[in-house]
């Protein structure tokens, strides 16, 4: 457990580093929020980015984490999995260190289904997150295989184009891995990855997704729902970056840059990757020849943001029903879930799992 003091420095350094790289980008004119006012001219863009939001994208992560609860034997209604969901955006939107609102909605999940094992509650949230990072590398990569010729003929996307192969190649091994059937007590990627650094982490991601082992089916629906979700964000990214006057980048570039530059701001140092996701999008535009990345990613994650504090009326509605973990409490979620189960129960997990 992290003493006050050292989580008030991380705490101060974070800030520091998002101050440090917002007034770096605004000393060189590479950020300008002046350009906030541009949606008074453009209403439509602005309805559209709200609306989108709260009536598709939204609903639509929701829908793909009531798919992973439901694939394992958890009932919780969909509607309720939407609740739930705009409760966590909106802790993520307000809160830093150790109740984020992934764990917040961790939290609430499995005080919801006690009788019915925390560990499998609190994982889908976990998995959830990273079906949406590996929707991001598939979206990458299949603008990638479309845009070939134009990217492969930009020498400065060239390093890109490497790195989104070797991740597709990547999530393709992982997927394989996971739904392949190995014999209880002889699968050799728990003892690979004990070996590793950060192999707690590791056992536990993958752990989780075997418990999915014999949910083929879901695995594919929620990747393509994720691929989905990216591709409306990315299509809002275009329409903003069309309200502030750029006209050379096709949607395919958009839909090819926009993937990475949120892979980059995937470990949240700051609400939204404030600070990080300036810098990234800057430099990722720069890299097809266009200024003004930074903008685009503020004018977009300012509206998401904003949107995402809605979630506050749901919270207040349901916080009788369920309070917020404090600290303390949400570390000792934290430490409980990190202890990697056993290859046995595992294995006991996927054959409950395929019973249902």
């Amino acid at each position: 457990m992290k003493l006050p003091y050292q989580k008030i420095l991380i705490n101060l350094a974070k800030i520091s580093l998002v101050a440090g790289i917002l007034y770096y980008l605004i000393e060189t004119d590479k950020l300008n929020f002046e350009r906030l006012f541009l949606f008074l001219e453009h209403p439509s863009t602005l309805a559209l980015l709200v609306l989108v939001q709260i009536f598709w994208i939204v609903p639509l992560a929701a829908g793909r984490w009531w798919l992973l609860l439901k694939a394992i034997g958890l009932e919780v209604p969909i509607f309720r999995a939407n609740v739930l969901t705009w409760i966590g955006n909106f802790f993520n939107t307000t809160l830093p260190g150790a109740v984020s609102g992934d764990l917040v909605k961790g939290y609430y999940i499995v005080k919801a289904q006690e009788k019915e094992g925390k560990t499998r509650a609190f994982t889908t949230v976990l998995i959830d997150r990273f079906v949406g990072l590996f929707g991001l590398i598939v979206m990458a990569f299949l603008a990638l295989v479309f845009n070939l010729d134009f990217i492969l003929g930009q020498p400065a996307l060239f390093d890109l184009a490497i790195m989104i192969f070797a991740l597709f190649a990547g999530t393709v091994v992982f997927y394989g891995i996971v739904i392949f059937p190995f014999k209880e007590g002889k699968d050799p990627f728990i003892r690979l990855f004990a070996k590793l650094p950060g192999s707690k982490v590791l056992i536990k991601v993958y752990q989780a997704f075997k418990t999915y082992q014999n949910q083929k089916l879901t695995l594919v629906y929620t990747l393509l729902m994720s691929v989905v979700l990216h591709c409306s964000v990315a299509f809002l990214f275009f329409q903003v970056a069309q309200m502030i006057g750029v006209q050379d980048l096709n949607l395919g570039t958009q839909l090819f840059i926009m993937p990475i530059g949120l892979i980059a701001i995937a470990v949240p140092v700051a609400p939204g990757g404030l600070g990080i996701g300036h810098a990234a999008f800057g430099v990722l535009y720069d890299k097809v020849g266009i200024a003004g990345g930074a903008d685009i990613f503020n004018l977009y994650i300012i509206i998401q943001l904003s949107v995402y504090l809605l979630g506050l009326f749901p919270y207040l509605f349901y916080r009788s029903e369920y309070k917020l973990p404090d600290e303390a409490e949400a570390e000792a979620m934290l430490n409980d879930e990190a202890t990697p189960t056993d290859t046995t129960q595992n294995v006991t997990l996927q054959e409950e799992t395929t019973t249902k």
